[in-house]
Parts: C-alpha cells; structure tokens; sequence
C-alpha cells in the first residue's frame, strides 16, 4: 500500500476516469496519491447524461452538487432532485443513479470512505 503523499492535487493533473456518461477525476484516492482512509473525485454529467445504476460494496458515498443539478434514484428511497450546493449521501451497497435532465452540465464532488472504492454495475 503506498503512503500517502502530502501534495497539492490539481484537477487537469489528477488521474482520470474515463466513461460514456463523462469522466471522474480523482483528487485524492489510494492510487492518486495514498490516501488510506476516502477517496474524492470530481465528475461532470453533461445534459441529458446519466452515469449507469451501480453501488458500492466497500464504502459510503457523499455527492455534493457544485453546478447545475440531477436526478439522484437511490435504491429503497424517493427519487430525489440535488441542486447545486447540496449533497446526498448514498449508503454502502444501495443501487443509485444519477441523471443529469436539465441544460447545463452539472459537476459533482464525490467522496468515498474508502481509498479504493468498488462500484458494480447493474443491469437496467
């Protein structure tokens, strides 16, 4: 396990991620600079996108919405609208979503409590 390195992150430098829906880009986690204990991205979800229904087995998960807003289905929950300056918090092993309905991109900050964060994906 690398240790963890004290240095400034800078998002056009970090590791990315890259999918149909848009990227993630890791600000810290295991692998970007040796975080033990979270994991922390920002991503972009352009309009009419959505990332695919998926959990994670191995952590929580916090999103904060920085601009624009999305659709958040979480499984066994309303569906909820998280505008920019909110935040949801997605429980370890629940089914979620995002889907980005409006006309702007919206961008999210994601924070894991784990470094090395699983997500699987689920059939819709």
């Amino acid at each position: 396990m690398p240790e963890p390195q004290i240095k400034t992150m800078r998002l056009s430098e970090c590791p990315k991620e890259a999918y149909p829906h848009g990227a993630i880009h890791w600000l810290t986690s295991q692998a970007a600079n040796g975080a033990q204990e979270l994991s922390m991205a920002i991503t972009a979800i352009p309009p009419g996108g959505r990332n695919p229904l998926h959990r994670h087995p191995d952590c929580e998960e916090v999103l904060y919405v920085l601009s624009g807003e999305v659709d958040h289905v979480v499984e066994g929950a309303p569906n909820s609208v998280v505008a920019a300056g909110e935040a949801i918090l997605i429980p370890r092993n629940l089914k979620h979503q995002a889907i980005n309905r409006g006309a702007v991109e919206a961008r999210l900050l994601v924070v894991f409590s784990s470094p090395q964060r699983r997500t699987i994906i689920e059939p819709q």
